[in-house]
Formats: structure tokens, sequence, C-alpha cells
């Protein structure tokens, strides 16, 4: 795929999400991505959610643009093809528990000291140190260190329904690699970053969630939780979110509705309004009960109110504005079929990413890219017919254990 980062060459040694999906930025931004799975079960996220033809959605859509060559790096012929792979690379990006890519000789300093101009990003949960670093870590694990999900509920934490600070972590990284790319202009030498999930999570929450503890000492003058501002409210055939943040934007609405609810003192402030919260919440329904999501949105924006139905996940590809972007497209994996994905938020000069030509490479299929990355290297052919005789061993004995498993 075309892009600014074209001529850039990235291997990528991660699973799941937050690692995949760095790659996968860099990847529709024009850099050639390496990913470097293990033999017979490759990245854990092909078989994750939703399936068809033996891949998961999640994996198609995380590892579009990418090439997959199957390498087991305790093995030491196939560690040493894997050396001859770093020297030809721009960054890595790795997802590993801290050391464990030490252990296998395959560290940060074994492998600047083998290409000094490497950029190496080590996304770990909690950090490569401290009382945590050896913590198994999920997505909802961090949310509940960062507060994440006390915000949620309260008195009573829930989590975010998605997997929000993998999401949120593959931003940074991917961020912090073209950056440590351009320095790398200036300087000629790599480095190492490190991403620790939890110090993602706390910079993007920072700002808005915790509004109410940045100032220090006593003498702050506090206006109330940022998630108390807004709420969402009931139409007669669906939701909107309305902003009703000043009085002038609720007397908008009470003149369209014929009410008088803005000159009820219970809610004549903002203040007032977060303090009777569902009070007010059950007033603004009972005044939009008998219109439609359509005829809300349509008059409070021509009103200059912000106003915006709340679309349901199985209907939102139907919204006129997501449609006349063409921030979705749809195209056909050549295992899983049809399918519908968001395109990349930004296109470049020379990209095309709203046509049936994007993606320009669907996800690979496990070690599908072994031979000609391999050829590359100039790795001897009986070396890679071996690995994808193994290969193919290993698929038939994954197919069959699947097999009988689904018929238990």
């Amino acid at each position: 795929m075309t892009g600014p980062l074209d001529g850039y060459r990235v291997l990528e040694l991660t699973t799941t999400v937050s690692g995949p999906m760095a790659a996968m930025m860099l990847a529709d931004q024009g850099a050639e991505v390496i990913k470097i799975e293990p033999p017979m079960i490759g990245d854990s996220a092909r078989y994750l959610g939703s399936q068809r033809g033996g891949v998961s959605a999640v994996f198609t859509v995380l590892n579009r643009n990418k090439q997959s060559v199957c390498l087991d790096l305790k093995d030491e012929r196939q560690k040493e093809i894997f050396l001859s792979l770093v020297d030809t690379a721009d960054a890595l990006i790795e997802n590993y528990r801290p050391g464990k890519l030490d252990a296998l000789g395959l560290g940060w300093e074994t492998l600047s000291a083998r290409n000094p101009r490497l950029v190496y990003a080590a996304i770990t949960g909690y950090g490569p140190d401290g009382p945590y670093k050896n913590r198994r870590v999920y997505d909802p694990l961090i949310q509940a260190t960062t507060g994440a999900a006390a915000l949620q509920g309260g008195a009573k934490p829930e989590l975010i329904q998605m997997i929000i600070f993998d999401k949120v972590t593959a931003l940074t990284t991917a961020q912090a690699v073209t950056a440590a790319l351009l320095q790398r202009a200036k300087t000629g030498r790599g480095q190492y970053l490190s991403v620790p999930m939890v110090d993602a999570a706390l910079q993007f929450n920072w700002p808005d969630v915790m509004w109410c503890r940045t100032l220090l000492g006593d003498d702050v003058e506090h206006n109330g939780e940022l998630a108390e501002f807004f709420q969402i409210f009931d139409a007669k055939d669906g939701q909107v979110q309305i902003i009703l943040l000043t009085e002038e934007l609720l007397e908008l609405l009470c003149v369209w509705r014929g009410s008088e609810l803005h000159k009820d003192p219970r809610f004549a402030t903002l203040p007032a309004r977060i303090e009777r919260a569902e009070e007010f919440r059950v007033a603004v329904n009972a005044i939009l009960a008998d219109v439609t999501t359509d005829e809300v949105c349509e008059t409070l924006d021509s009103f200059g109110v912000p106003v915006a139905r709340v679309n349901s996940l199985d209907n939102l590809h139907e919204d006129e504005q997501i449609q006349h972007r063409g921030s979705l497209v749809e195209t056909k994996h050549p295992a899983a079929g049809a399918m519908r994905m968001a395109r990349p938020a930004v296109e470049f000069d020379g990209q095309d990413v709203r046509s049936g030509t994007f993606p320009a490479r669907h996800s690979p299929t496990l070690g599908g890219d072994t031979r000609s990355v391999l050829e590359g290297l100039g790795v001897p052919a009986d070396e890679i017919d071996a690995l994808e005789e193994r290969d193919r061993a290993q698929a038939k004995t994954l197919q069959a254990a699947i097999a009988a498993q689904s018929q238990q």
C-alpha cells in the first residue's frame, strides 16, 4: 500500500489487538509490515470472536496490508533467519511479556547491536519494571487499574464494552514509532520505546476524566464531573443525544416543543440540572415522547442545538453522514468472504482508501508469505520447503483437533 511510510520495513512480533493495530496503522500508511508468527497457532486473534472460512473478523481487520512469516524463535536456525530480517528492518513492534525476548537472545540490546538504526517498540501491560511487571494483562484489568471502570458505574464500577486501552496503546505506539523514525532521520540512530498500556491509558484519560483531581490543594472551585454534563434522551422511536449545557440551548428545545421546562427553577442552571439529572432526563423524555428521532435531529440542528441520533451497532452503516464520507468500505476477503470495515481515518496524497481497491492486501494466511520474504533474504530453497512442509502438517493437525472438539 502506498503512503508516507512507503519504503520503511516494520517487523511485528505481536498478538491480539494492541500490537497488531499499531502495525496496521503503519501498514495503512505505506510501511511494509512483516508479521512474525509462531508455527501452528500463530496470532491467537485468528480465532477470536466471529469467524468464517477459518479466520476471525477482528484478525482480518487488524492485519490487513501485512505479510505473515512463520518462524519458531526457539529454533537456532530460524532465529538466525529472524536476525537477518532484523538487519533489514527500520522498526520492530513486540508485545511479549517483559524479559521474554531477552531470554531468547532477541531483546533490544542484541537487536540494536546488530542494527543501530532500529526503532524498537515494546508494548507491555504495566511496564518493564515495578511490582506489576510480571502480571498477565488484558484490557479490562487496565480499565480497573486506571479508574475507567469506576468512571462508568460510580459506586458499582462497570467495564467499558470495548477493548479500549489496547486500541489507545496501539495509536500511541504507532505515533511513537513514526516520531522515532523522524528523529532517526536527524540522528542516524534508532531507539528503544517502552509503551506500557497503563501509561497510555492514564495519558488518554487524564484531561477530562481527572479534571476534578488535577488541581491540588483545597482552594479549587469544582463544577462537577464531565460525565455528569451529558445525557441520552428518549424520543418516540429511539434515542438522541442533545447537548443542553446552557440555558439558551434548553430554551430553544422548549420553545420548539411548547414547554415551560426551561422556566422550572429545578433546572434553571447547569449545576441544578446536574444535581437533579434523573428528574431532568425524565422531564425531557416527556416533551420528546411524540416526536421521532429524525424530527428531533432535523429541527434542533436547524436551531443550532447540538444533537445526534443514537445509532445501533446494526444500523450505523446506514447513517447518511457515514455513507457520504465513505467511512466504511465493503470488500471480499479470500477466506472470510464479504465483509465491512472502517477505512483509515486519514487519506494521504496518492492513496485511495474509499474504493474497492482497499485494502491493498487482505490479512494473510498463517505463514503465507514465508517463501517470498525468505527468498528475499537468500535463504536456501530446501530450507524454505522444509518450513512450508512443517506448516502444512501442523495446519492439518490443528484442523483435525478443531473438528474433533466441535463434535464433542
